[in-house]
C-alpha cells in the first residue's frame, strides 16, 4: 500500500470511525435492474418510489440514525457507455435528509448485457453451455443467459412483474477471473468516483461498498441455494485462467498432468471437473471427502474459484481506495449458510482478511432459525472477521409490517427480534444496518420509538472500552474444509446450522472462531471447545488445542472432524454406519429420537469401541452402534459426537458433563459481555436485557 498524506489518513480514519461506531439504515432507494435493463421507453428499470423511501430514511434520521446506505447506480449502462442521471437522483435524495448525514453507497459492477455480446469469451458458461466464442455470443443477451444467477420468474421486487423469465440458463454474466471485466469494472468505478467528486455530495460519502456477482454479494453465478443447481465456470478465458493457475501451483505441465490424472492436458483442451465429480449426495466416504487421487482436481478448482473471487474484490477495493481514499469493502464469507460456499468463491478468508485494501466485510444475518423464539445467527464467522476488519451485519428482520415472509406476527414479536439482533451484534462487536428491503418494515410509531431507544443505548455502550466477556463455550469451524468434501445440503444443515443453533439455545454464551485463528486465541478461558468441521489435511488444530486449552476443559469433535485425512486426534475411532430407512438415536436417559435416512444423505459414522475399555458411550443408534462417546487421554476429557443430529436437550447433557452451569434452567439464547446481557426465551417472544454498570451492577432495561 502506498504511503498516504495526512489528509488521506484523516479521511480514512474518519470513514473507519463512522462505520465502526454508527448503526446504519438501508432501504430500496436506488434499486435498479442488475445488470441494467431498460423499458420500452429506454428508461432504466427501477424498483423504488423516491418519496416513499425518503420518508423511511427521514424517520430513521430523526431517531438518531445518521449513517444511511442504499444502492447507488454505477452509471455503467453499456460497453463503454455511462450515464449518471440515476446516480445523481439517489445522491440528491440522501443529501436532502439534512446536515450531518453520512452515506455508504453499495455499487454493483456486473457487466452490462451488450458487454457480453462484445466479449463472449469473458462470460461465465455453465456445464451444459457452449464452449466456442460464437456459440456463447449467440446466447448473450437472450433468454438462455442467466443474468441474475438464479432460476425464477425474473427479477424479484415487490409490486413488480418482470417481463423476462430467468430460467434454463446456459451462460451467465462475467467470469470472476476475467481480466477484461476487471479492467472495465475498475474503469467504471473510477469514472463514478470522479463524477461524484465533482458534485456537492462527495463529502457525505464515508466509504464504498463494492458489489458484483449473484445478488451483488460476490458469489459466483448459480452459487446460492436454489432448487435448480447451475455449475460453472466453463467459459473460454476462465478455462485458460485455471490452466495458468495450475501451472503456477505445480510448476510444470508434467506435474499438473500427473496430479490431475489428465495425461493429454493442454491450455486449449482444459475443462474444469464436471458436476458429477464435484457434487451430488453420496454415502461413500472416499467420494464425499475427496480422499482419492481423482478428486485433487476438484479440490484445486474450488480453491481457484475462491482465490479469483477474493482477488476480484481486492482489485476493486484497491481501485476505490486509491481513487478516493475512503474505506472499501464488500459482501464475503458465507460458509455458515452456503453448502456450496467453495463453488460460490467464499472460502478464501485469509486472502481477504490479510488484504490491506479491504477495510470491511458485510453479510446478511443468518436466514436459518431466525424467527421469534429462535437464536438467530450469522452467515459468516463474524468474530473471526472482527479480529482484523470491520464487520457490518445486515439485519434483514422482516417485521410484522413486511408484505412478504414476515418473521413476526405482531409488535411484541417484532420487538423481540429487534432486541435479539441488537444484542447478538453488540456481543460480537459487529456493527449493523437496519434493513428495509420491502418498504415500510419499520413504518410504525412503536418500531420507530424502539429503534430510537436502541440507538441511544448503542451510543452509550459503544463509548465504553472494547468488550470483554469470556464466553463459556468456543465453537471452531473451518472455511477451508469446504474444499475437502462434496457439497451436501443435508450435512450442511445438520452440522453447520442446526448444531450451532441448538447449542445457542442452551442458555450459555458462545464464541465462534475459525480454526485458522487458533494460534492467537486465548484458549485457556473456555470451559468447552467444540470443533465442527476440521476436514482439511495437515491440520495442526489438535496440537494447538492440547497446548492452549486448560487441562480441565473438554474438547468435543463433531461428526468426522479431525480424522478424515489423517490420524484421529480424539482417541475415539470412527467406523462406517449404514442407516436403515428409519433409524433412532438415544442419548443417555433421554427419549430416543427418530430420523429418516433419506433426509440425511451423507456418510454416517459410529464409534468403534471394540479395542478400548476406557471409552464411555453416551449415545447409541437403534441397532446399538455407539453414536457419541467420551474418553480420557493424558488427563483430558475428549468427546466425539459422530452424528450431527443432537438436540438442545442432548447438548445440555454434554454441557453438564463439562461442568458448565447455564444462565437459567430453561432454554434460551444468551448474548452478552461486560457491557450488557440479553436472555431470549426459546420458543416465545419474552426476553430480558440488562445493562452492566461500573462496579459489576446491572440495570434491568427490558
Amino acid at each position: 500500500m502506498k504511503p498516504m498524506d495526512d489528509d488521506i489518513h484523516s479521511r480514512q480514519r474518519t470513514g473507519w470511525k463512522v462505520l465502526a461506531s454508527n448503526s446504519a439504515f438501508f432501504s430500496k432507494l436506488g434499486f435498479t435492474y442488475d445488470p441494467p435493463r431498460f423499458d420500452a421507453n429506454g428508461e432504466l428499470i427501477r424498483f423504488y418510489d423516491t418519496e416513499r423511501m425518503l420518508r423511511y430514511h427521514r424517520e430513521m434520521f430523526a431517531r438518531g440514525v445518521k449513517l444511511h446506505s442504499s444502492l447507488l447506480f454505477s452509471g455503467w449502462i453499456g460497453d463503454g457507455k455511462f450515464d449518471y442521471a440515476e446516480t445523481d437522483r439517489v445522491l440528491s435524495a440522501i443529501a436532502s435528509l439534512g446536515p450531518g448525514v453520512r452515506y455508504l453507497p453499495r455499487v454493483k459492477f456486473n457487466a452490462p448485457l451488450d458487454w457480453g455480446k462484445n466479449h463472449p469469451e469473458e462470460l461465465c458458461v455453465y456445464f451444459d453451455g457452449p464452449r466456442d466464442r460464437e456459440g456463447i455470443r449467440n446466447l448473450a443477451g437472450g433468454l438462455r443467459q442467466d443474468i441474475l444467477g438464479y432460476d425464477g420468474d425474473g427479477y424479484y421486487a415487490i409490486n413488480y412483474r418482470d417481463d423476462r423469465p430467468n430460467r434454463n440458463g446456459l451462460i451467465a454474466n462475467q467470469s470472476f477471473s476475467s481480466e477484461v471485466w476487471r479492467r472495465d469494472a475498475v474503469d467504471a468505478l473510477i469514472r463514478l468516483i470522479r463524477h461524484v467528486q465533482a458534485t456537492p455530495w462527495h463529502d457525505m460519502i464515508i466509504g464504498w461498498h463494492i458489489a458484483y456477482g449473484n445478488c451483488g454479494e460476490t458469489a459466483l453465478w448459480g452459487g446460492f441455494n436454489q432448487p435448480v443447481m447451475r455449475t460453472g465456470d466453463f467459459g473460454i478465458s476462465h478455462r485458460k485462467a485455471f490452466f495458468d493457475w495450475g501451472m503456477k501451483c505445480y510448476g510444470s505441465l508434467k506435474k499438473m498432468r500427473e496430479t490431475w490424472l489428465l495425461p493429454e492436458l493442454t491450455r486449449e483442451n482444459i475443462e474444469p471437473p464436471p458436476p458429477s465429480l464435484r457434487q451430488g449426495g453420496t454415502r461413500n466416504a472416499e467420494e464425499f471427502f475427496r480422499t482419492s487421487p481423482s478428486a485433487q482436481i476438484c479440490i484445486d478448482y474450488d480453491r481457484f474459484l475462491c482465490e479469483k473471487d477474493a482477488e476480484s474484490l481486492e482489485i476493486l477495493c484497491r481501485a476505490a481506495k486509491t481513487a478516493d481514499d475512503r474505506p472499501a469493502g464488500g459482501f464475503y464469507g458465507y460458509y455458515l449458510t452456503l453448502p456450496r460456499a467453495a463453488y460460490a468463491g467464499h472460502c478464501a478468508y485469509d486472502r481477504v482478511l490479510n488484504s490491506p485494501w479491504i477495510d470491511f466485510l458485510c453479510a446478511p444475518a443468518g436466514y436459518y432459525r431466525r424467527g421469534v423464539g429462535e437464536p438467530g445467527g450469522e452467515q459468516v464467522c463474524a468474530q473471526s472477521i472482527t479480529r482484523r476488519k470491520l464487520f457490518l451485519d445486515e439485519l434483514d428482520l422482516r417485521t410484522h409490517l413486511a408484505q412478504e415472509n414476515p418473521r413476526a406476527a405482531n409488535w411484541p414479536e417484532t420487538r423481540y427480534l429487534l432486541w435479539r439482533e441488537f444484542a447478538r451484534c453488540l456481543m460480537y462487536d459487529n456493527n449493523f444496518w437496519w434493513m428495509d428491503l420491502g418498504g415500510g418494515w419499520f413504518d410504525s410509531p412503536e418500531i420507530a420509538a424502539e429503534i430510537g431507544k436502541l440507538e441511544k443505548l448503542a451510543r452509550r455502550l459503544r463509548k465504553r472500552s472494547v468488550p470483554h466477556f469470556p464466553a463459556q463455550v468456543l465453537i471452531l469451524s473451518s472455511d477451508e474444509a469446504f474444499l475437502y468434501h462434496r457439497p451436501s445440503f443435508d450435512l450442511h444443515r445438520d452440522l453447520m446450522q442446526e448444531t450451532p443453533a441448538e447449542l445457542q439455545l442452551c442458555a450459555v454464551t458462545i464464541d465462534h472462531y475459525r480454526t485458522s485463528d487458533l494460534n492467537s486465541l486465548p484458549l485457556d478461558r473456555y470451559r468447552l471447545v467444540i470443533i465442527l468441521n476440521s476436514f482439511e489435511p495437515d491440520s495442526d488444530a489438535a496440537a494447538i488445542l492440547t497446548k492452549g486449552v486448560a487441562a480441565e476443559t473438554p474438547i468435543l469433535w463433531m461428526y468426522a472432524s479431525g480424522r478424515v485425512h489423517g490420524d484421529d486426534p480424539s482417541g475415539l475411532p470412527l467406523k462406517a454406519f449404514m442407516p436403515p430407512p428409519e433409524f433412532g438415536i438415544k442419548f443417555g436417559n433421554l427419549p430416543e429420537r427418530r430420523f429418516l435416512s433419506e433426509e440425511h444423505e451423507y456418510p454416517m459414522f459410529g464409534i468403534d469401541v471394540s479395542d478400548s475399555e476406557d471409552i464411555t458411550v453416551l449415545a447409541r443408534y437403534s441397532d446399538g452402534t455407539p453414536a457419541a462417546a467420551e474418553c480420557r487421554r493424558n488427563g483430558r476429557l475428549t468427546l466425539r459426537v459422530a452424528v450431527p443430529l443432537l438436540s438442545k436437550f442432548e447438548f445440555r447433557e454434554i454441557l453438564r458433563r463439562a461442568g458448565i452451569q447455564p444462565y437459567r434452567e430453561g432454554f434460551a439464547a444468551c448474548y452478552g459481555n461486560d457491557r450488557f446481557h440479553g436472555i431470549f426465551e426459546d420458543g416465545g417472544s419474552s426476553f430480558e436485557f440488562y445493562e452492566k454498570l461500573p462496579g459489576n451492577q446491572s440495570r434491568h432495561l427490558v
